[in-house]
């Protein structure tokens, strides 16, 4: 038997077994219905099913009733690469369903960034779908990639530069590169993790944020797809269609403050 085949069949197995137990693990506590399960993995269901089996063997999930399978309670896996989120953030309940509603919607990892006026750079401040299994391999790889997806310069790649398009002001001369990201209302990139791109969008306003009529900030940060570059081209201009229109939705949703005494302290 040929030991290097054996051992790739091995990891094989092992990649997709870890990528039901993360679904299981996002899912929360509580039983789920093998469907939402699958829901959450490209696996068709023979192999979730398999993995399910596999990971009750091992006494990490348990199926409570026929259809429906739960991760135990003591069973944690980390949901997002602790090292790829700034020591800052903050948890952000709105802004994570959004990032995990895009992730359904494209099954690539999401990024959300902030900026440092004081140090010029782009903060990762939220992630979904980081249990991927080939982005979890390839900074496993390439472990810089992980500093500089998490915080770099702003002119760095697109969520930085998507961010800078927004930020000068409007009658302000732009370079040429700006000026095309501004007029598209996105930016493409290579990533710091080599072998991916990123297209990116900018955000005014988080997500359930209330906001005061007539004083809109120009930029809160940037939502970015991180996309294998398999999906270069047409796939992620579509994916930057699909942030823009997402993200302006659910900015929409948020509480605009009409109160007299809000209206008041802006008036002083």
């Amino acid at each position: 038997m040929d030991i290097r085949a054996d051992s790739a069949h091995r990891r094989w197995g092992r990649d997709r077994t870890y990528v039901v137990l993360h679904a299981l693990q996002q899912l929360g506590p509580g039983p789920h219905k093998f469907r939402t399960i699958a829901s959450r993995t490209p696996l068709g269901d023979s192999e979730v099913h398999r993995r399910l089996r596999q990971l009750r063997e091992a006494q990490l999930c348990d199926r409570p009733r026929h259809g429906y399978w739960e991760l135990r309670p003591d069973t944690a896996v980390p949901m997002t690469a602790p090292d790829l989120l700034h020591p800052s953030t903050t948890p952000l309940f709105d802004t994570a369903r959004l990032l995990e509603a895009i992730h359904r919607r494209t099954r690539q990892v999401v990024l959300l960034h902030t900026y440092s006026p004081l140090s010029g750079e782009r903060l990762c401040i939220a992630a979904a779908g980081t249990y991927d299994v080939r982005f979890r391999r390839d900074m496993a790889l390439t472990a810089p990639a992980i500093g500089q997806l998490r915080q770099a310069p702003l002119d760095s790649d697109a969520p930085g530069r998507v961010m800078l398009a927004s930020l000068v002001c409007q009658d302000t001369p732009l370079r040429e590169d700006l000026r095309q990201i501004r007029s598209a209302q996105m930016a493409l990139s290579n990533s710091p993790l080599p072998g991916w791109s990123l297209v990116s969008v900018a955000v005014r306003r988080l997500p359930g944020a209330p906001a005061t009529p007539g004083a809109e900030p120009r930029l809160v940060g940037a939502v970015s797809v991180l996309a294998p570059d398999g999906a270069q081209g047409a796939p992620l201009v579509a994916y930057g269609r699909l942030l823009r229109s997402v993200v302006e939705a659910a900015v929409e949703t948020s509480a605009v403050i009409t109160k007299p005494r809000f209206a008041a302290v802006k008036a002083a």
